[in-house]
């Protein structure tokens, strides 16, 4: 019984160990600190100081801002995709999808 067991969990981890390498490539593939640290860069000057990349997780930024005139300005969907594209080309091999707004 001891054999059954140890073949199992072997068996088990033969299995899971792909799934966990994949996961872990993929949150390196997000590169969330670099970008975070490259947000002021990315919107520039007069942007910066009213925004703050908050954390990037499973393809999201997430972005503070500092008024409500502000998030709807930047939430306009034309201005997200421009600033998705300039953060693909700052920031190679990232994988964003999309960014979210928030008042904080």
């Amino acid at each position: 019984m001891v054999g059954e067991s140890t073949k199992l969990t072997s068996r088990k981890l033969n299995d899971l160990l792909p799934k966990v390498m994949a996961n872990v490539e993929a949150k390196f593939n997000q590169k969330p600190q670099i970008l975070l640290d490259a947000w002021p860069q990315i919107v520039g000057k007069e942007l910066a100081p009213m925004t703050r990349a908050d954390r990037f997780d499973e393809g999201v930024l997430h972005v503070k801002v500092k008024n409500s005139t502000l998030l709807s300005l930047l939430s306009n969907p034309h201005d997200k995709k421009r600033l998705i594209e300039l953060i693909r080309k700052k920031i190679s091999g990232i994988s964003i999808r999309n960014i979210e707004f928030r008042i904080g």
